[in-house]
């Protein structure tokens, strides 16, 4: 499976100390350029250095984007989709509504940070879904309450 990250799901994983989950969940992922620059950047949340995990795949940027729509996202955004349309991505993994949107939009399948808190909670590799997403909330990454508890009901917690 071919997946492609933007950088809140390596922030809002990192958060609460559960960046290796995309690796039990998806084996290897790819990750443009500009989003390792991003993480790069820093912030309140420390995020490891991603060269340091084998199964981080870092792609180059992609400089011809012809599609005007994508000037709406920012440059690590537009990386992860325009990747993700020429090397024909199984997923893409983006927490940003707008670029979600557009991903969609452009005939990519999405799933945001909470999507793989489901698949680790449904292959038993979390205890509970809805702490994790409320521990991200307490560090500062926003998720509505309202999805966070649809979603625990969802999955019986």
């Amino acid at each position: 499976m071919k997946v492609i990250c933007n950088t809140t799901p390596f922030i809002a994983l990192a958060s609460v100390d559960q960046i290796q989950l995309l690796k039990e969940v998806y084996n290897s992922i790819l990750v443009p350029a500009a989003v390792i620059d991003e993480l790069r950047q820093g912030g309140p949340i420390p995020v490891p250095d991603v060269h340091a995990y084998e199964w981080v795949k870092v792609v180059p940027n992609i400089e011809d984007i012809s599609n005007r729509m994508l000037f709406q996202l920012d440059f690590g955004e537009r990386q992860v989709v325009i990747r993700a349309l020429r090397d024909d991505a199984d997923l893409v993994l983006i927490d940003d509504r707008l670029a979600r949107n557009i991903a969609e939009y452009l005939g990519l399948k999405v799933k945001g940070t909470l999507g793989v808190l489901v698949e680790a909670k449904r292959r038993g590799l979390i205890g509970s879904f809805r702490n994790l997403s409320l521990r991200m909330r307490k560090e500062g990454i926003y998720y509505s309450q309202r999805l966070i508890e649809e979603i625990a009901r969802e999955l019986g917690e």
